[in-house]
Parts: C-alpha cells; sequence; structure tokens
C-alpha cells in the first residue's frame, strides 16, 4: 500500500509532534492492524491506540517491544471546558475513555496534553483556544501515522 498525498501531509506536518513509544499491542484480526503505543518509560505510563491509516505497520512487519515513533489522530465527541488536570480513564486512549487536560495548540490539528500529547481532529475541539482546560470522549479508533525515522 502506498501513501496518498493527505497520508504524507500530515506525516510531514507532526513529524515534531509524534510520539516515541513500545509497540504493547498488534490486533490484525479484522483486517487492518490496530495497534496500542505505550509511552512514558519512567513514572505514569499512558497507551495511545489506534488504526495504522496508512499500511506502514504491516509493511514494517512490527512486533510487540519495537520502540517506534508515531502520530495518532483522534476525533472528540461530547467536549466540555475541563480543569485541565491531566488524566485518560484507563490510562487508554481509545473509542469511549474520557480524556482531560490542556489545550496546547489549536487549528486542523488540536495539541491536548493530558500525560502525553494527543492529536485531536480541530473541527471537533471547536470552540476552545490554546491554554484551556478540556474534557472529551474520544469518538472513534484514532488513524496512526508511523513517522520513518533514520
Amino acid at each position: 500500500m502506498s501513501l496518498d498525498f493527505e497520508q504524507l501531509a500530515f506525516i510531514e506536518k507532526w513529524r515534531t509532534k509524534a510520539t516515541r513509544g513500545v509497540i504493547v499491542a498488534l490486533d490484525g484480526r479484522r483486517g487492518d492492524i490496530v495497534l496500542t503505543v505505550r509511552v512514558g518509560d519512567f513514572g505514569e505510563q499512558l497507551d495511545l491506540r489506534g488504526r495504522d491509516a496508512s499500511g506502514a505497520v504491516r509493511k514494517s512487519r512490527l512486533t510487540i517491544g519495537d520502540r517506534v515513533t508515531i502520530a495518532i489522530e483522534y476525533a472528540a465527541k461530547d467536549a466540555v471546558p475541563g480543569t485541565g488536570r491531566a488524566g485518560v480513564s484507563g490510562d487508554l486512549v481509545a473509542p469511549g475513555a474520557v480524556v482531560e487536560g490542556t489545550i496546547a495548540s489549536t487549528g486542523e490539528i488540536a495539541v491536548v496534553q493530558c500525560g502525553a500529547d494527543v492529536l485531536v481532529r480541530g473541527d471537533t475541539l471547536a470552540g476552545f483556544s490554546a491554554g484551556e482546560g478540556v474534557r472529551f470522549t474520544v469518538a472513534q479508533e484514532g488513524k496512526a501515522y508511523l513517522i520513518p525515522t533514520r
């Protein structure tokens, strides 16, 4: 599978905001691979789950324990002002999880700091500004883009 222009643009734009972590789960039983990446080496850890949006995970033959750099784009629903206290229900950013944190930046993609930088589609957090606390539910499986490293 080759990357389309939109996928390449997303990867290049968010290369600096990507998360580095260890793959702790892979599931390809329903077609696309759903992967879970654990971020945070010491102290608190947070898992980010997303569906491989570009086929790069399968092509790279990644396995559990591999260290990767990845950007996972989520969509929010039921967003309301929050306290800004960082946290994710169940310590897993996945559909149905409640995320609370502070918005670090807004735009096409918003960055929410909640123990890790979580990339959220900006249109699903409309009306919020950088520096504000937010609380939302993850609407659907995130789109995971493996960031190639040299």
